[in-house]
């Protein structure tokens, strides 16, 4: 066998096993930290993904240590650098997805609380705070991958202040038209 590829392929077989080993292994600490701790089940859901995609990610990354290593042994470095560029990156993808996971479950979670409340208008309002949470946490997770956010942060701001004068004209007509009616009823009924 030719020595060359025999000890890289070693490293690329014992990083596939590494990192399947690191999967299982926090897999079943993570089941055991869930049933240890008894959460909300909306808390528990989360939780569950959150320490999947953990899992996950720690066991991609050991295979990926393992592949740089080989493509180093075998005298790849164009594409060794390309792997040290994912391992550099990776952290900053995962927590922008945790970022975006995070406005989810936010907004999932405001909608279950408002959803026994009775009151006009609730599925506009509901539609409103949601579309506003996801939008901060999306645009908070493309800054944290690096993307330049700067015309999507004005487009943001605009359509929030867009958003709110309707609000403010929607509460202020009625309440100036209900002040309007008392002042005028006030003054008939003194005249």
């Amino acid at each position: 066998m030719n020595e060359d590829i025999f000890y890289p392929s070693v490293l690329i077989v014992a990083g596939v096993l590494f990192g399947t080993l690191v999967i299982i292994f926090l897999t079943r600490v993570s089941n055991r930290l869930l049933r240890f701790f008894q959460f909300y089940p909306e808390s528990q859901e989360i939780l569950w993904y959150s320490l999947r995609f953990i899992s996950w990610f720690t066991g991609i990354a050991g295979f990926l240590v393992f592949l740089r290593l080989a493509l180093r042994l075998i005298g790849l470095e164009v594409t060794t650098l390309l792997v040290e560029q994912l391992i550099n990156a990776l952290p900053h993808y995962v927590l922008a997805v945790v970022i975006v996971l995070s406005g989810v479950y936010v907004s999932r979670t405001i909608s279950e609380r408002a959803r026994n409340s009775v009151f006009e208008y609730k599925p506009q309002l509901l539609f409103l705070v949601g579309f506003i949470i996801n939008m901060t946490f999306i645009l908070t997770a493309l800054l944290q991958i690096g993307v330049d956010i700067t015309v999507f942060l004005e487009l943001f701001r605009v359509i929030l202040w867009v958003l709110g004068l309707i609000v403010v004209l929607l509460i202020g007509i009625p309440l100036g038209l209900m002040f309007y009616h008392r002042l005028t009823d006030n003054d008939s009924s003194h005249s």
